[in-house]
């Protein structure tokens, strides 16, 4: 199946409220998610479904023809941080590379997604908006902090500059992220107010599933 059928079928999922969370680099998506699974909340992420595709033999043997083993390995291993380096050099092989990925990412955060038995789900993807995944979610939530705090936690998490810049600048600005989601979440201040931001957008959505279930059962009875 293509990414848009993937997407259709993400979007017509029924009794669960599916969150797409967002963000520019470095703004805590993963910190969010964390906070998400803590209120209940059954959490995927995009990264860790991509890095799972990545190694499938499917798409590992077309990325080694394609953009050549001793461009991407490391002693025998596919060198995400090489293979990243090269893709964000070229719009071109960047694209290739996402045509490939995305209808398997989109396949399998689907199969999550529905195996769980969860009423709150929360799916972490960072080209959320870029890949035009909006309409597959009930909400979506992109985390927000000042362009200097962004750039000092990715040179704290060993980036160099120049490559922050490069990734930074393959995305929408984070202005325009947050301009697209339903909600913008602040991350600029301490990991506990994050976390009392994430219990309070839980507590909403779960006041709205019981108001629900409350006027279905009403309906019933009639």
């Amino acid at each position: 199946m293509t990414a848009a059928a993937w997407k259709k079928r993400l979007a017509s999922i029924k009794g669960k409220a599916v969150i797409g969370l967002t963000g520019p680099i470095a703004s805590g998506k993963s910190l969010a998610l964390d906070y998400f699974r803590k209120e209940g909340a059954f959490c995927v992420s995009a990264d860790a479904v991509s890095a799972q595709v990545l190694t499938s033999p499917a798409c590992y043997n077309r990325i080694l023809r394609k953009f050549g083993s001793d461009k991407i390995l490391t002693n025998g291993l596919l060198d995400k941080k090489r293979l990243a380096a090269e893709v964000f050099s070229s719009p071109a092989k960047r694209k290739w590379l996402e045509a490939l990925l995305h209808p398997e990412i989109l396949r399998l955060t689907y199969s999550l997604i529905t195996k769980s038995r969860k009423k709150i789900v929360v799916v972490e993807a960072p080209l959320l908006f870029e890949a035009g995944l909006e309409s597959c979610f009930m909400l979506t939530v992109c985390l927000t902090a000042p362009g200097k705090t962004l750039e000092a936690r990715a040179l704290k998490r060993g980036w160099t500059r120049r490559e922050y810049r490069a990734r930074a600048g393959a995305q929408f600005t984070p202005a325009r992220k947050c301009a697209a989601a339903d909600l913008a979440l602040d991350n600029s201040g301490k990991p506990a107010e994050l976390g009392a931001r994430v219990r309070s957008i839980c507590g909403f959505i779960k006041q709205i599933a019981r108001e629900h279930e409350r006027s279905t059962a009403g309906r019933k009875k009639l």
